[in-house]
């Protein structure tokens, strides 16, 4: 296995035990709830203030989109891995 592989594993697996912890779980759902909340209740002449609330929504999903993608990249590196030990071992035969 590779430095880089197996970086990408472990950086795999920890981004999926955040992503499945509960309070980040709840964290997410209760940031993205206020901020959506406050953008529905914000004044429409608040055009400053509504773009400051889009701007932090994008923000949170762009987290959690990094986050998913390291699980992604984990679990290709993983699946990339199994293919080769299972190449060698037939090879080996």
């Amino acid at each position: 296995m590779t430095d880089k592989t197996e970086h990408e594993i472990l950086r795999g697996h920890d981004a999926e035990l955040l992503l499945s912890h509960p309070l980040l779980t709840d964290a997410f759902q209760i940031i993205e709830q206020e901020l959506t909340e406050q953008w529905q209740n914000s004044p429409a002449r608040d055009q400053e203030g509504r773009e400051k609330l889009w701007v932090s929504l994008k923000l949170l999903k762009r987290l959690q989109g990094q986050l998913t993608s390291v699980v992604e990249t984990g679990q290709f590196a993983k699946a990339t891995l199994a293919q080769r030990v299972g190449q060698r071992l037939s090879q080996s035969f």
